[in-house]
Parts: structure tokens; sequence; C-alpha cells
């Protein structure tokens, strides 16, 4: 299947691999999608939402408290073709699960049409991947329709050590979307 013409919406959680979801979104601009960011607030101390917009041409979108947003959560739901969530980490992972809604990415992700496809890459350090109350959320995810889990990954992880927690690669990521939109 094709992304050209299809929106995405890519939300991204802070987690140190956000540097592969830029490569990420250049993958969907390069097929021709139309791509909308969302970030955390503490994503956005880890990478500048300006890059973001310099990749994409579109605004990025990090705190729901902008008065000029409004409904902006309800409407970038109903915009997507589909939502990737790179880097999903343990935090973020558990909010979804337990229907907090507590920031914009959140906000936006419980706002989906059930129909709209949720691609969640989870990143996070080994023993949090091992974490069971990490696998009891992961497994309520993967119960919603629609909802696809790519990696985590065995590598180097952001500690230096190696363990399962590493992001998929970009490229993989793009592939389970593309296949599932």
């Amino acid at each position: 299947m094709s992304v050209k013409n299809k929106k995405i919406l890519v939300g991204a959680s802070a987690g140190i691999s956000i540097y592969k979801t830029c490569l990420l979104v250049r993958l969907f601009m390069k097929q021709g999608a139309q791509v909308k960011v969302v970030m955390t607030e503490s994503a956005a101390k880890l990478i500048s939402p300006v890059v973001f917009h310099s990749l994409t041409q579109s605004p990025v979108c990090v705190s729901m408290f902008e008065p000029e947003l409004g409904l902006e959560h309800i409407n970038l739901a109903k915009w997507a073709d589909a939502f990737v969530l790179a880097p999903a980490t343990a935090n973020t992972i558990a909010k979804i699960a337990q229907g907090i809604a507590d920031n914009l990415l959140t906000t936006i992700i419980l706002a989906l049409p059930e129909k709209t496809p949720l691609i969640v890459a989870p990143a996070m350090n080994d023993n949090m991947w091992k974490n069971v109350f990490v696998k009891e959320n992961v497994a309520k995810l993967k119960k919603r329709r629609n909802c696809y889990i790519v990696g985590p990954k065995t590598g180097v992880l952001a500690d230096g050590k190696e363990g399962e927690g590493r992001m998929a690669e970009p490229e993989e990521i793009f592939k389970v979307a593309k296949k599932n939109i």
C-alpha cells in the first residue's frame, strides 16, 4: 500500500532514540505523505520542535494549553489516517494503556477513531522493557483494534550496555505503517 497523500501524525515521547524519529518523518515525506508531529513537553527538551517543523513544513504541537490550539487534539485525531508513536516510552505506553490523557500526545491518541491505525515503537531500558507492568500495558495496547507494536530490538542501549529495548529502525516502523494504513 502507498502512503502518498496519506495524513500521518507522528508522536514522539521523551526517549533518546527520538533522533531516529527525524529519519522516520523523512521516509514518510519522501513517499508523498502529509506529516504532522506532536511531541510531549519532555521530548521537546531532547530535540527542538524546530527540527520537525523544518522537516514537515508544518507547525509542531507540544502543549495542550496553547490558546490558539482550541480543540486541536480532536481535530488532529480526526485528520490522521494513521498515528505513529516513536519513540514510545514506558511512561507514555502506561498512560495510553490506562486511559490517562494528561498531555497533548496522549489526549490525541485517546481521541483517535478506532479505525485509525496506531503504530507503537517502544524504546526503553531493557529492565524497564522486562518489567511486568510494562508487559501488561503493552498487552492492553495490543487489544486495541488496529494497534501494531514494532519492536523493541536488542542492541546497544542509551546506557551503553546491550539489551532488549532499542527502538526499531525507522525503515521497519515505516514498513509496518505502510502495510497497515
